[in-house]
């Protein structure tokens, strides 16, 4: 046997092709010393970890590929009549990849054997998708701050963190790429859909030791994947091999090792304590036949949370803590079985249970204690893949998937807001400018989902194509409960109140001016949503055809269907408008019923990958796709709850000022508006509303450009650059509806400017009453959910990669990424309509033009630096740094007395066009001086009183700055034993990171304009104890076998 170091039979290049299966895919070409191709040589494909062995035979070109394998470590045989067999050891397949192996045989003696090592992976040579993958020794050796997966794709160019945009997600990460909102993309674990359907997001977690590789495709992906226009997650779970192997671990980390306060140094640290724990063990049940393996992780974490406080002696918000909860347990078990030479099946239960309180949901920078939620979540997912080899040439992989997801928050206590003098709106949720305080409106809420998917892919390779074909089901059914607004909300336009209005003789808070109340008017309290359900089919070609030795193209063309936004069988129009049936939806009667099922979701997909050197170092990559979107079906069973009857909203119209500013007699209904008499005022526009899905609402898509290049430049060092343009359309946005084609007596729209009004039919009020000084009481608004905004992504993404290298004392390797993006849209959420900013500028000028609303996303950062790697030096110690850096994000401009943006502004316009207090101040000017508004779509004009400047020195936004370390110390005994003890610090420089954790504040600072604190940082990064927060130091101990 002759052993070859270099790399003269071999060269072995990663490509993402299988771009969301849980499979990889290892082709090439067989060739002669001359290069000429090798037709019928025997390809033996032999898995290191479980003998399992895969056979076929290169073609007439001398081309041959495996399709849907299982990642792992293999060998690879070439045998062919005079020559000598070829022996690839090591041969690296990875989740989601097609590897390409070329095998130069040469002449020698029978029986010989040459043997050489697979090279690492230099250039991706046949794909054109725009991804990152990230392997299992690296999410081994990385600092985690919380040990949550999610975490990796915030290492990847084009992705960052997004906001948290809905109760249930308060202990889970969301992830935005390609500029989307976190409720996008589509997340995957061994082939079964893990996405949230409700409200979108990630679904359950996974112990971070089940999970062997962890990729990430931000853009172009290919026509295997459905129901994401931003990108797709795909994670593959560790299973068990002829070895027994297993760990143990403890992570230990407590308020002593943690900084102080970063808002505030002269308070005490937060309470923390977190123990968190767990293992995993696997091996044969038979050897070379069936394997086995679990992983467990339990967290107990006691914490605190950000909250704030009125110091009613100061008359000034301050940052403080309250006390909170976390108790999380993560299971997954997974057995493989050979069940023939031709049948391989795999089987996978996971388990997530979680108990904790947290923040509600916040619609200021800050929440109060009062304002909490408690919470409880529990979720299971058995998964089935049967994998059919048909004949060398033809692979099937059969998936059953199912979901269980119950998740429950309760009313809080206590909850009462606190005011001076004390009782003033007792029960209710306050909303000052900088401040959420009493019970959340959002709560109690219950949400069940049940899901079934089955999924199939045919592999065929014939000649130079490789073919998938295939398609999935899924079937889920949801509940809700939903108290919203059942605290009733009341919007102030002051923190404190800044003079004596109702002449007392006091200042206090029976002084602050009510913008606008609103609360529930269900007859039934709580609210109940029966069952929904939700179908969705996906069917696919994609053709990777290898035209050239140096080009390869990928043609991909998508079906979908999804009856989200159509007439589920549970919304249905009223056989009587005079019927007392709460269910049924007479808005359906008044509008009409959707236009039917959009059976036209096509989706063609192309990209090419050149390497115009034919050395295989240079790629030239792009293409272009559409991809269609997923909507939450959130959207549908809200408009099944805001029907009009099941919960009707009421909004109440704010405090009546006389012309020195005092506090004057409503003029509908003669009472004073105040706190002590917060909904007393005559009816009053607020953009909710019923809910109702526009008759021609489609699924929203997006449109990808991409074209990169990437390099390798020197042995183990590669660098790519991509240029990335994404076009969105018809995402989902709520608006009042203005004007409509519809007869019917019970709706009215005055002029296609102002909101339209409709009555309830069996109320027996007239419409025309809506437009009077008394209104009928079933008057109403009706909220358009359209399929009517857009949004734009340009980036450019570039990555440096140093392969791990290095003798036993020390190796080394690193990636540097860099996305420098913009990110424009219509709105800080792209589909639940109840948040009513899309209205407020447009009901201030009376106008109905949704350009107002295009600004910047609030999670846009224009720059995103990442660090990983891991460093192992002399004694067994392995150094393993994150360093992120990103630039601030932008911040909106509050004027709580109009409770909407300065109008002239776009949204989220500071730290972007408005980068100081002098910029801010000319808009000031331009907004005083503008003439009163006096009629309809007169735009700009004035509205409320004259505002007052800023600091002109202010700055808006502040950049993100951590670094994140662990250091592990190892010890090997009895060969395969080893024993680590690991220190970890998170943000060593204790860098003071300022960010919200909501979409309508994501800068963490106040953005009332009109306060004098205006600009002043309210909360940090990750809250006081996640990525970017105070320095705080972690400790743990491993053991490995």
């Amino acid at each position: 046997m002759r052993e070859l170091r270099s790399l003269c039979l071999a060269v072995l290049l990663c490509s993402a092709v299988f771009a969301q299966l849980p499979t990889s895919t290892l082709n090439g070409t067989v060739n002669d010393p001359q290069g000429a191709a090798v037709s019928n040589a025997k390809v033996i494909l032999t898995s290191l970890a479980t003998r399992i062995v895969r056979e076929t035979t290169s073609n007439a070109q001398g081309f041959y590929t495996f399709a849907n394998v299982a990642p792992g470590d293999y060998t690879v045989d070439v045998e062919s009549p005079t020559f000598a067999k070829a022996e690839v050891k090591n041969v690296r397949l990875e989740v989601g990849h097609a590897s390409t192996l070329d095998v130069k045989l040469t002449p020698a003696k029978v029986g010989e054997v040459v043997t050489v090592q697979a090279s690492e992976a230099q250039v991706d040579s046949t794909q054109s998708e725009v991804q990152g993958l990230v392997t299992a020794p690296t999410i081994e050796n990385i600092p985690l701050n919380g040990r949550n997966f999610l975490e990796l794709a915030y290492l990847i160019p084009g992705s960052r963190p997004a906001t948290n945009f809905d109760p249930t997600k308060t202990n889970t990460l969301e992830v935005s790429s390609a500029g989307a909102f976190g409720r996008g993309g589509n997340i995957s674990v061994d082939g079964g859909d893990n996405n949230d359907e409700v409200v979108g997001g990630t679904l359950m977690n996974f112990p971070e030791d089940s999970i062997q590789e962890f990729q990430i495709a931000t853009n172009k992906f290919t026509a295997e994947v459905g129901r994401s226009g931003s990108s797709i997650i795909n994670i593959i779970t560790k299973s068990g091999t002829n070895d027994y192997h297993g760990s143990g671990f403890i992570f230990f980390r407590h308020k002593v090792l943690q900084a102080l306060p970063a808002l505030n140094r002269n308070q005490p640290a937060p309470h923390f304590v977190r123990e968190q724990f767990g293992g995993s063990v696997g091996g044969p049940i038979k050897r070379d036949r069936a394997w086995w393996f679990v992983s467990s992780e339990y967290r107990n974490q006691g914490h605190a949370v950000p909250v704030g406080l009125r110091d009613l002696a100061t008359d000034s918000v301050v940052s403080s803590s309250a006390p909170a909860f976390l108790h999380d347990y993560l299971l997954s078990a997974r057995t493989d079985f050979k069940l023939s030479t031709k049948d391989n099946l795999a089987v996978r239960y996971s388990f997530n249970r979680s108990r904790d309180i947290d923040n509600g949901s916040l619609r200021r920078p800050l929440g109060t204690a009062a304002d909490r939620q408690s919470s409880f979540n529990r979720f299971s997912s058995p998964l089935v893949n049967w994998t059919r080899i048909i004949s060398s040439s033809v692979v099937n992989s059969l998936i059953f998937h199912g979901d269980w997801f119950l998740n429950s928050i309760p009313a809080f206590s206590p909850d009462n807001p606190v005011t001076n003098p004390p009782g003033l709106a007792p029960g209710n949720e306050v909303r000052f400018p900088s401040l959420q305080d009493g019970a959340n409106f959002r709560i109690p809420q219950s949400t069940k989902f049940n899901r079934f998917q089955i999924r199939d892919t045919l592999s065929w390779v014939t000649g130079n194509h490789t073919l998938r074909l295939g398609g999935e089901w899924q079937h889920l059914n949801t509940y809700a409960l939903f108290d919203l607004f059942g605290s009733g909300s009341i919007f102030t336009t002051e923190d404190f109140a800044t003079r004596d209005r109702n002449g007392d003789g006091l200042v206090n808070d029976l002084d602050i001016p009510i913008a606008v109340a609103i609360k529930s008017a269900a007859p039934s309290r709580p609210p109940i949503v029966p069952f929904y359900p939700n179908s969705y089919f996906g069917a696919y070609v994609q053709d990777d055809w290898k035209v050239r030795s140096n080009l390869t193209l990928n043609l991909g063309l998508r079906w979908e269907f999804d009856d989200v936004v159509g007439d589920a069988s549970n919304l249905r129009p009223c056989a009587s408008l005079s019927s007392p049936d709460n269910t049924c939806d007479f808005i359906e009667n008044i509008l009409g019923t959707h236009e039917g099922r959009d059976f036209k979701q096509f989706a063609p997909r192309g990209g090419f990958a050149w390497d115009p050197f034919k050395r295989g170092q240079t790629v030239i990559r792009g293409g272009y796709g559409i991809y269609y979107d997923r909507v939450v079906t959130e959207v549908p069973l809200l408009e099944a709850l805001l029907n009009g009857r099941i919960l009707p909203l009421a909004a109440f119209s704010g405090s009546t000022l006389d012309s020195s500013g005092n506090l004057a007699p409503d003029p509908t209904t003669g009472q004073i508006v105040s706190l002590a008499n917060p909904f007393g005022g005559g009816s009053a526009t607020f953009g909710i509303g019923i809910n109702h899905i526009n008759h021609t609402a489609k699924h929203p898509y997006t449109q990808q450009f991409t074209l990169g290049l990437q390099q390798q430049i020197a042995q183990n060092w590669v660098v790519s650059a991509d240029g990335i343009h994404d076009f969105g359309q018809r995402f989902i946005l709520g608006r009042l509806l203005r004007s409509t084609t519809s007869t019917s007596p019970f709706i009215s729209c005055p002029n296609g400017f102002d909101p339209c009004e409709v009555v309830d039919p069996r109320s027996g009020d007239s419409v025309a009453s809506c437009f009077t000084s008394s209104p009928g009481a079933s008057c109403q608004q009706v909220t358009d959910i359209e399929s009517a905004a857009k949004s734009w992504y340009d980036a450019l993404l570039v990555s440096l990669q140093k392969r791990p290298t290095g003798g036993p004392n020390l190796r080394w390797g690193f990636n540097v990424n860099y996305t420098l993006s913009k990110t424009i849209n219509y709105s800080n959420d792209d589909q639940i309509p109840f948040n009513g900013a899309e209205d407020a500028v447009n009901l201030i000028f009376r106008s109905n033009n949704l350009q107002l609303e295009k600004g910047y996303s609030p999670t846009d950062e224009r720059h995103r630096f990442v660090l990983f790697g891991a460093f192992e030096v002399p004694w067994k110690l392995t150094i393993s740094p994150i360093w992120t850096y990103s630039s601030h994000v932008p911040m909106d401009s509050l004027v709580p007395a109009l409770n909407a943006r300065l109008p002239i502004l776009r949204r989220n316009a500071l730290g972007r066009e408005i980068s100081s207090g002098a910029e801010l101040n000319t808009a000031i000017d331009l907004w005083n001086s503008l003439p009163v508004c006096s009629g309809a779509n007169q735009v700009p004009c004035h509205s409320g009183a004259i505002l007052a400047h800023v600091d002109p020195n202010l700055r808006f936004g502040d950049d993100f700055n951590s670094l994140d370390l662990r250091l592990t110390k190892s010890w090997t005994f009895h060969e395969q034993n080893k024993l680590q003890f690991i220190a970890e610090v998170f943000n060593l420089f204790n860098i003071t990171n300022i960010r919200g954790f909501n979409n309508n504040n994501y800068s963490g600072f106040l953005n009332d304009i009109t306060s004098p604190e205006f600009n002043k940082p309210l909360s940090t990064a990750g809250k006081f104890f996640g990525s970017g927060g105070s320095r705080a130091f972690q400790f743990a101990l491993r053991y490995a076998f």
